[in-house]
């Protein structure tokens, strides 16, 4: 994995959070490659049919951004795959407003993680999410037209939702 650091500044306006100091918000992509013939990633649907590299590995990359404290902090790490892309931890943990750009001191909230001098990192994972409102996104390769039954278009999944109505109606849980 690379990290490619795109903008790093001020989060709530420099605000020192008691016992950790101020923090700094580092907007960043991960670059990832991953070898599609290793047994554990097998369970990865259509991944032999990705395109890979002159090393045989497959490449794609996603959003990352984390409150880091300046100052070092306590070496602990909170790690939030958000869902849907939504960065949330702050919000849970810290009883602020929800947003996917947190930056002022009302996105700190009471600070509870903050105080504690936690690295938050946000992660994409998702590959089927759009960018918009600030979530966090992948970007995943096409898919190869030369492998069998492959269309060589950007590799978009299947999702199927379903409701249990009989559930529902009958207000059991």
């Amino acid at each position: 994995m690379r990290l490619e650091v795109h903008a790093r500044e001020p989060f709530a306006d420099g605000h020192r959070f008691a016992g950790t100091g101020a923090y700094e918000v580092v907007t960043a992509t991960a670059h990832y490659a991953v070898d599609p013939e290793a047994p554990a990633h097998h369970c990865v649907p259509d991944l032999a049919l990705a395109p890979r590299d002159d090393t045989g590995l497959v490449r794609f990359s996603g959003d990352v951004e984390i409150l880091r404290p300046v100052d070092g902090g306590r070496r602990r790490l909170f790690f939030d795959w958000g869902n849907r892309g939504n960065k949330r931890a702050v919000q849970y943990f810290c009883d602020a407003p929800h947003t996917n750009r947190p930056r002022t001191p009302a996105d700190a909230g009471n600070g509870y993680l903050l105080r504690r001098g936690y690295t938050v990192v946000f992660g994409a994972w998702q590959g089927d999410l759009l960018p918009g409102d600030g979530p966090a996104t992948t970007s995943t390769s096409t898919t190869d037209s030369s492998r069998a039954g492959s269309t060589n278009s950007p590799a978009r999944p299947r999702i199927r939702s379903s409701w249990d109505w009989a559930w529902w109606r009958s207000g059991t849980s």
